[in-house]
This record gives C-alpha cells, sequence and structure tokens, in this order.
C-alpha cells in the first residue's frame, strides 16, 4: 500500500506543483488537495487526487471522508496586497498552518512539509521573514517524526495575473548567487517530496542554494 498525502495550499504556485508531483509519485496511492472551494482545472485527469472543500479557522475532517493520512505538505500563504490587515495575515501564515500540522497529528501523520522562506527569522523586524520564523518554531512543537522546512528565494512560476515588479525581480535574483537566486516552484516542490522519503528524522532545513535544479 502506497502513502496518502494531504496538500494544504494546493492552488498556489508550489502548492499546484505538489499536487502534480505526489499524483505522479509511486510513494503514494492518493493526495488530498485541501481547498477553500472546488477547483476545476487539470487535477480532473490526475487519477490519486481528491479535493476536500475545508475552513481553516476551523479545520476538520469532512464528513464521510477517510481521515488516514501519513505526510502533509503545506504551502499556505498571502501577500500583504492580498491580506493588508495584519492580524488576517498572521492567521493565514501562522496559525493555519498549525491548525494543519494539528489535524494531521491526531490522524496519525508522521512527516510535515513545509514552505517557508528565505531568510525567515522570529527576531527579524521584517514583518512576513518574522511570521515565516514564528511558524518555524512552532511547527517544532507539534508531535511530528520528520519535520522538512524549505526556504527558498524569490518564486519563478507562471500566475494567473502577470507581476511587472515580480517578473522584474526574479530577472535580477536569477543572476544572484546561492540562496539569494531565484528558484522554481517545481524544484521546491520535488524537495519537499524527496524529503519525505528519504529515511530521516527530526528537522531539515532545506536551503534556496540546494533545491536547485542541477
Amino acid at each position: 500500500m502506497g502513502k496518502i498525502a494531504w496538500v494544504a495550499g494546493a492552488t498556489g504556485a508550489i502548492g499546484n506543483q505538489l499536487v502534480k508531483l505526489l499524483n505522479q509519485s509511486p510513494e503514494y496511492d492518493k493526495v488530498v488537495a485541501f481547498v477553500r472551494k472546488p477547483v476545476t482545472n487539470n487535477w480532473e485527469t490526475f487519477s490519486k487526487v481528491k479535493q476536500w472543500v475545508v475552513d481553516y479557522e476551523q479545520l476538520e475532517i469532512p464528513q464521510g471522508e477517510e481521515a488516514q493520512v501519513d505526510d502533509l505538505f503545506c504551502a499556505l500563504g498571502s501577500t500583504t496586497k492580498k491580506t493588508p490587515d495584519k492580524k488576517a495575515y498572521y492567521q493565514i501564515d501562522v496559525q493555519y498552518p498549525i491548525n494543519f500540522a494539528a489535524l494531521g497529528s491526531q490522524q496519525g501523520a508522521s512527516f510535515y512539509g513545509l514552505v517557508s522562506s528565505h531568510g525567515a527569522n522570529p527576531k527579524t523586524l521584517s514583518n512576513y521573514l518574522k511570521m515565516k520564523g514564528e511558524l518555524e518554531a512552532k511547527l517544532q512543537e507539534q508531535p511530528y517524526s520528520h519535520i522538512a522546512i524549505a526556504r527558498p528565494s524569490l518564486l519563478i512560476a507562471k500566475r494567473k495575473e502577470y507581476r511587472l515588479v515580480e517578473h522584474l525581480s526574479g530577472f535580477v535574483m536569477s543572476q544572484l548567487p546561492g540562496n539569494y537566486k531565484a528558484i522554481n516552484a517545481v524544484n521546491v516542490a520535488t524537495a519537499l517530496i524527496k524529503s519525505a522519503n528519504n529515511g530521516h528524522s527530526g528537522v531539515e532545513i532545506l536551503q534556496s542554494k540546494n533545491m536547485q535544479s542541477k
């Protein structure tokens, strides 16, 4: 029997790649995509994928669904533009991933793969990086035998809307070395799935430079 994976933030750049790659992976028999509303896209061709419409404020297993799970992958996150209210932003970027972790641990999951950010630090002045640092710390209080924390630099990904500033920043950062170099979303998803199946235990930090495709 293959494993069962849950994906939170499944419709985002990295989350979508996680769903696609987990569906292709022989390690998994079932992939559950947590969504706020039903999604109609190419997932319909993914034989292993099932959608659960959930409320992250009161996260629970949908009625009638099997709760078994092995590995969790979390790519939840917002932006200041989408969520200008700091309290709401904190809920999405910190509390929702912890709610997801708590639900998974209750169902016996042993692995949690988190998309954080390069520079995450609970003591930094940057509100975004501070939230990511606080999330990392809170996650390590959860009873998982293996936690993988991916810290990507600026993401390179196809988006529905064209963002000029992000496009220009991506071009500049793609020329930078090490952890500052922009990274493709698929590389982050690939690294997290590899981590879930590498047999390690404890906390594993996936630095951006080490997730880059060779």
